[in-house]
């Protein structure tokens, strides 16, 4: 994925969006530290990196905060940058609201997944968002293959992964 956005993009975004990745990572780490929740791996995947510790010793408010951390911080910079650099800022809203949506390795989905009685909601979700997107996107004549792959994969990822309710990461 890194590879294909480095072909599109040009540097001086490509390095904002870096930072805001970064940035997003460190709200996780932090609040792994705050709750003494600690960093077991840091994992590099098609839909960018995965913390991971091991959650099933702690209780789920610690997890919510340790999965909502990332996206709050994002959140929090595009008030912060919205009247100073609104590229910027969009960067991180479309950061934060992305990491919210409900795919199994997204910060949403192990929010939901959180909430055993959630699980089928939460791939319903997914179905309909991917479609819903997907076709959002060619009826307004998109020509981006990284939305039109990314959009596979976290579909595909969700029916061809293994559940692992034990070690949930955080994206």
């Amino acid at each position: 994925m890194f590879a294909l956005i480095w072909l599109a993009a040009q540097r001086e975004f490509l390095l904002m969006t870096l930072g805001v990745c970064l940035l997003h990572e460190c709200g996780h780490a932090l609040a792994m530290h705050l709750t003494g929740a600690g960093l077991r791996e840091i994992r590099l995947g098609a839909a960018g990196m995965q913390m991971r510790t091991d959650t099933a010793i702690l209780p789920r408010g610690k997890l919510l905060c340790i999965y909502l951390s990332g996206p709050a911080v994002n959140l929090t910079f595009a008030a912060i940058f919205w009247h100073i650099s609104l590229e910027l800022a969009m960067l991180h809203l479309c950061m934060g609201l992305f990491n919210l949506l409900p795919y199994r390795m997204l910060d949403g989905g192990a929010v939901l997944r959180s909430f055993p009685r959630c699980e089928g909601f939460r791939r319903i979700a997914c179905i309909f968002l991917t479609v819903g997107m997907t076709g959002f996107a060619i009826s307004h004549a998109l020509r981006n293959p990284v939305l039109y792959l990314m959009a596979g994969y976290l579909l595909l990822s969700e029916f061809l992964e293994p559940d692992t309710t034990k070690k949930l990461p955080i994206a």
